[in-house]
C-alpha cells in the first residue's frame, strides 16, 4: 500500500520510531496483526525512520485496555527518557482505543512527554483543527464499536429464540449438536450449535435433582450417582442453581422459555430452591439460621468495642461451646499482640448490660431525669434559635458556592476546581449535621411528656424485651437493645454503656451519657433474678465425671504401704519405680478411697 498519510514535518529522516499493533481476534482478522507489520515496515522504509521496538496485542477488544498488556507496557516504558522514541506509530487510531475517554487519555499522555502519534490511515492534517479532527475520529470509532456491538448482540438474541445456543459450554446432561443453517457471505457453511440430551448423564441427572427435592445431602446424591456427574461435592450446589435444566434458555438478560429439552419440572425445581434458600450460605441478607448463631447466641455483638484499640469486638466460644467470650476484633484479624485486651465473659457482660437496661435505663425515674438535665442543658431557646439561622445562611452560602463552582467545572474545568468543589462539598456536610443537631436539641428543650406516656411506652419496651429473653429469642431481644444502645466499651472487669431512647411521634432521640459497670459489682440475688428472666445466661451444671478405673498395680501398692506398713523406699525397689512415682500412686489412692496413709 502506497497511499499512507504523510508524517509530520517535524519528523526527520533517522527519527526512532515505536509501533503498536492490534486486531480484535476472530478467524476474518488472523492476518490482521502481520498485515499491519509489513505497512509499517514499508511506511519507515520510505521516510528512512528506525523502527526501534513493536508492541503487539492479538485478538484483544479496544473497548477497553484490561488485558492489553503489550499497550500498558508501552505505556510505562515511555517514562523512561532515555528510551523515549521520536513517535508512535498505529495503523489507524481506533488500533489505540475504541472508547473516547481512553482515547483521550492515553494519547494526551502520550503527547505530554513529547512523543507525537501518526496514524498510516486516517486523514489528520496538521494545523490548529487537528485535535477536533481526531476527537471526531474517536467518537467514530466509539460509536463503530457500539453499534458493532449492538448488532451482535441482535443476532444472538435471535439464534437463541430460535433454539440455538448463543455460545459457551452446555450444562452437566446436555450436549451440543452442531447444525447448518445456512451459508455465509463467502460460500461456507453457518453452523451453530444446539442442546439435546446427553443420553449418557440424562437419567442420571433426573436422579440427582429428584433426590435434592427428597432433601437428601450432596454426599448422598454423589454416592447415588457413583460420581458421574462430579468427582466433587462441591460442585453440587452451582448444579441445582441453572435454572437451565427448566428448560430456559439465556442470552443476556433474557430468559427464553422452551429453549431446549427440560431436565426437570417446576414442582422439583421449587422444592430444591426451597432447600437452598433455606441455608444461610445462600441467602446472606437474613444469616439468622447460621449454625454459629443457633449453637452460640451472642446479645451484643455489633454494640460491643474494645476499649483499648476501639476495634469492634467479636463473639467466640471455647471448650466445645460451653464457654463464651467476646474478644477484640484487631486480635482476631492481626493477632494477639496487636491489641492488649484481654477475652471478657460473655455470661457476665450480659447479665450487667440487662441489669442496667431493666433496672435503670428502662425505668420511667431514670428516663424523667434524664429529661430534666436535657432541657436545662438547652434552656436558652433564643441563643438555639440564634445557631440555627446563622446555620441556614452559612449552608444557603455554601450551596450557592458549590452552584457556582460546577458552573465552571462545566465550562473550563481543572483539577483545582475539582479540589475546592470537594472542600465546599464537605462543608455542607458538616453544616447539615450540625443543624439537625441544633433542631434535635430546640425540640428536646421543649419536649413534654406525661408520666403517664413515659411509664406505658417503657413498660412496652420492657416487655417485649422481656418476652424474647423468656423464650430464649436472642436475636429479637438483641434488635431491641440495638434501639437502647449506642454502642459499649467493654474491658476485662469494665463496661461503658452509651444509650439513647427513640421515641416515636417525630420527637428527637434523647441520648443519655453514659453508664459504667463493673462485671463483678452484681450481687448474686441480682443474678438470679436475670437467669430467671434470661435462662440462657443461668449456670449449666457440669455432669459429674465417671469414676477413672483402679490400676490393679495401683492398688495392691497402696494396699502395702496401709496395711502391711511397707516404707516406700522398699516399694519403690520392688516395683522398678522411683520413690516419688510411689508417693503419687499413695496419694491418688487415699483420695479415692479416703483412708488415711500411715506417716
Amino acid at each position: 500500500m502506497s497511499s499512507y498519510m504523510p508524517p509530520p514535518s517535524t519528523l526527520n529522516p533517522g527519527a526512532t520510531v515505536w509501533d503498536y499493533l492490534r486486531d480484535s481476534g476472530g478467524t476474518s482478522q488472523e492476518l490482521s496483526v502481520p498485515q499491519q507489520d509489513q505497512e509499517v515496515e514499508r511506511f519507515c522504509a520510505m521516510y528512512g525512520f528506525v523502527r526501534v521496538r513493536s508492541f503487539c496485542d492479538v485478538a484483544r477488544s479496544g473497548t477497553s485496555v484490561v488485558g492489553r498488556d503489550s499497550f500498558l507496557d508501552m505505556i510505562e516504558k515511555i517514562l523512561d527518557p532515555k528510551t523515549r522514541p521520536h513517535v508512535i506509530l498505529v495503523w489507524n487510531y481506533s488500533r489505540i482505543a475504541r472508547d473516547l475517554t481512553d482515547a483521550s487519555y492515553y494519547k494526551g499522555l502520550i503527547r505530554r512527554y513529547g512523543i507525537q502519534i501518526h496514524s498510516l490511515t486516517d486523514p489528520v492534517t496538521e494545523g490548529e483543527y487537528k485535535p477536533l479532527v481526531e476527537m471526531m475520529i474517536d467518537f467514530s470509532n466509539q460509536e463503530k464499536s457500539r453499534q458493532t456491538s449492538r448488532d451482535v448482540k441482535r443476532a444472538l438474541h435471535n439464534m437463541a429464540n430460535q433454539g440455538f445456543s448463543s455460545g459457551g459450554t452446555p450444562p452437566r446432561c446436555y450436549l451440543a449438536e452442531k447444525v447448518e443453517i445456512g451459508l455465509k457471505r463467502d460460500g461456507t457453511p453457518r453452523i451453530v450449535s444446539r442442546w439435546i440430551p446427553d443420553p449418557d448423564l440424562w437419567e442420571l441427572g433426573q436422579l440427582a435433582w429428584k433426590l435434592r427435592a427428597e432433601g437428601k445431602s450432596y454426599l448422598y446424591i454423589q454416592k447415588a450417582t457413583d460420581g458421574r456427574l462430579y468427582k466433587s461435592v462441591g460442585s453440587w450446589n452451582s448444579f441445582f442453581a441453572n435454572e437451565s435444566y427448566l428448560g430456559i434458555g439465556k442470552c443476556g438478560d433474557e430468559r427464553i422459555p422452551d429453549h431446549h429439552p427440560a431436565l426437570i419440572d417446576r414442582p422439583t425445581w421449587d422444592a430444591v430452591q426451597h432447600l437452598r434458600r433455606s441455608h444461610p450460605k445462600n441467602d446472606p441478607q437474613d444469616s439468622s439460621a447460621h449454625p454459629r448463631r443457633i449453637a452460640a447466641p451472642s446479645l451484643l455483638v455489633g454494640m460491643v468495642f474494645c476499649e483499648n484499640c476501639g476495634a469492634a469486638m467479636s463473639h467466640q466460644t471455647y471448650n466445645k461451646s460451653t464457654w463464651r467470650c467476646y474478644i477484640c476484633g484487631k486480635k482476631c484479624r492481626e493477632g494477639w499482640k496487636s491489641c492488649s485486651a484481654q477475652m471478657v465473659n460473655a455470661r457476665n457482660a450480659e447479665i450487667v448490660v440487662l441489669d442496667s437496661v431493666l433496672n435503670r435505663i428502662l425505668t420511667p425515674e431514670y428516663f424523667s431525669d434524664l429529661l430534666i438535665k436535657v432541657q436545662e442543658c438547652f434552656a436558652n431557646d433564643a441563643d438555639l434559635e440564634r445557631q440555627i439561622k446563622d446555620s441556614h445562611t452559612a449552608l444557603s452560602k455554601v450551596e450557592r458556592v458549590i452552584n457556582n463552582l460546577l458552573d465552571v467545572l462545566e465550562t473550563q474545568g481543572g483539577a483545582s476546581i475539582s479540589l475546592r468543589l470537594k472542600e465546599r462539598e464537605t462543608d455542607k456536610a458538616a453544616l447539615q449535621a450540625k443543624l439537625l443537631m441544633l433542631e434535635n436539641q430546640l425540640a428536646a428543650s421543649t419536649l413534654k411528656i406525661s408520666p403517664e406516656a413515659i411509664e406505658v411506652v417503657l413498660s412496652d419496651w420492657r416487655d417485649r424485651l422481656l418476652h424474647d429473653l423468656q423464650v430464649q429469642d436472642i436475636q429479637a431481644a438483641r434488635a431491641i437493645l440495638q434501639q437502647l444502645i449506642v454502642r459499649i466499651d467493654m474491658g476485662y472487669d469494665h463496661i461503658r454503656i452509651f444509650y439513647r431512647y427513640p421515641l416515636s411521634g417525630g420527637a428527637p432521640m434523647l441520648e443519655g451519657d453514659f453508664i459504667d459497670q463493673r462485671l463483678s459489682d452484681l450481687p448474686g440475688a441480682c443474678n438470679q433474678s436475670i437467669f430467671e428472666i434470661a435462662p440462657h445466661l443461668a449456670p449449666v451444671a457440669r455432669p459429674a465425671k465417671p469414676p477413672k478405673p483402679v490400676n490393679p498395680r495401683d492398688a495392691e501398692i497402696y494396699r502395702l504401704h496401709t496395711e502391711e506398713k511397707r516404707t516406700i523406699s522398699s516399694l519403690a525397689e520392688e516395683f522398678g519405680l522411683v520413690e516419688k512415682s510411689i508417693w503419687g500412686i499413695c496419694t491418688r489412692m487415699r483420695k479415692m478411697t479416703g483412708t488415711v496413709m500411715p506417716g
